[in-house]
């Protein structure tokens, strides 16, 4: 089983607020699952997911 990080977990990882790691997911710039309804989104991450978003942002700096 996969163990999926919150966007708490994410922001607290990227030392960025929960609203900045929604707003990214919102972009598609970080994958994430959505595990709640529709309307009110409740994401949750991969761990691979964020490294591969850390790696993208080393290639890019």
């Amino acid at each position: 089983m996969i163990t999926l990080l919150t966007v708490e977990d994410v922001a607290a990882h990227l030392q960025l607020t929960p609203t900045h790691v929604r707003r990214l997911i919102r972009r598609r710039e970080l994958p994430a699952i959505n595990v709640g309804a529709e309307r009110r989104p409740t994401y949750r991450v991969e761990p691979s997911a964020l490294q591969e978003f850390l790696d993208s942002r080393r290639r890019a700096a």
